[in-house]
């Protein structure tokens, strides 16, 4: 019975060191097999939406395609020195002269680098109002905000905003560094195209990925010069006259008397008007009075 077991215990272990040895000899040997890349690589051709994936998911996404580490996204933000910021204000200003103080806008702007982007004028002589769209370079902002208010002999309103558009820069620069990748892998791959059809598929893939940076650029370019240079948008509105203690025109006993003398004329004429009527139509009711007298004086004579 000894030897049996013996026997037995000694005929799993060789099935268990087998099968392990076969495991080994199957799956422990150096792939040496290695993919040859194919001649044409599907590229994904969509742009995501700026607005449409949170702004994480789109880093991860650019930065997976296009084979850039977080690293190399993180020192695109890096590279930029300031924060870029849209300033934008608006003001309503009660000025003594409309025309000077756009004059004196258009001076100062200039003076500093800006311009004017458009003038618009209503009203004439002494309601005169114009409406005036600066742009300003962003470090000469506050002085510009300064000056305007010099010249109003009242500030009716005064609104500044600030749109901080700096991580939308940083992602549309690493959604550029990723595309421009894809944009090399392409090229590349057309110089080894080995047919009509492979070249035809990835030129059309290289055409929308170059329609892409173009767009990607040329938004980076509206960001960059919508922080370099700020809107101020000045609305200049006339002082208005001092109020008079008694206003002019504002007793005339002239024209009470006249209104008067009217009304009392007025009432005259309808008297009269009234008698006309009553002796025109005397026809009509004389008869009636002297019917309606005969018949009282009868009735007085029965009693």
């Amino acid at each position: 019975m000894d030897r049996l077991k013996r026997f037995r215990v000694a005929f799993i272990i060789g099935l268990i060191v087998l099968l392990i040895g076969g495991a080994v000899v199957l799956f422990g040997q150096p792939g040496e097999m290695m993919l040859e890349e194919p001649a044409y690589m599907p590229i994904p051709t969509h742009e995501p939406m700026l607005s449409g994936a949170p702004v994480l998911a789109q880093r991860g996404t650019a930065a997976f395609a296009g084979g850039v580490s977080s690293g190399e996204a993180a020192t695109g933000s890096e590279a930029i020195a300031q924060r870029l910021i849209i300033k934008n204000a608006s003001m309503a200003l009660e000025v003594a002269d409309v025309l000077a103080a756009e004059q004196a806008l258009r001076q100062k702007a200039e003076a500093l680098g800006g311009f004017v982007a458009s003038v618009e004028t209503y009203g004439s002589g002494k309601e005169l109002r114009a409406t005036v769209v600066l742009r300003v370079p962003a470090e000469h902002f506050e002085a510009v905000l300064r000056d305007a208010e010099g010249l109003a002999s009242n500030v009716l309103r005064r609104s500044v905003s600030g749109s901080d558009v700096t991580e939308e820069y940083v992602d549309l620069e690493a959604r550029l560094r990723n595309l421009e990748a894809t944009n090399a892998r392409l090229l590349n791959l057309l110089s080894r195209a080995q047919n009509v059809n492979e070249a035809l598929m990835v030129n059309q893939s290289l055409t929308e990925i170059q329609e892409q940076i173009e767009r990607i650029k040329g938004r980076m370019q509206y960001l960059e010069q919508s922080a370099a240079m700020s809107t101020i948008t000045v609305e200049l509105l006339p002082v208005p006259p001092p109020t008079p203690i008694i206003e002019e025109d504002a007793w005339q006993p002239l024209e009470v008397a006249r209104i008067a003398l009217r009304n009392l004329i007025l009432l005259g004429q309808a008297l009269a008007n009234a008698v006309i009527v009553f002796l025109v139509w005397t026809p009509v009711w004389l008869p009636l009075v002297l019917i309606a007298a005969w018949a009282r004086r009868q009735l007085s004579q029965r009693t």
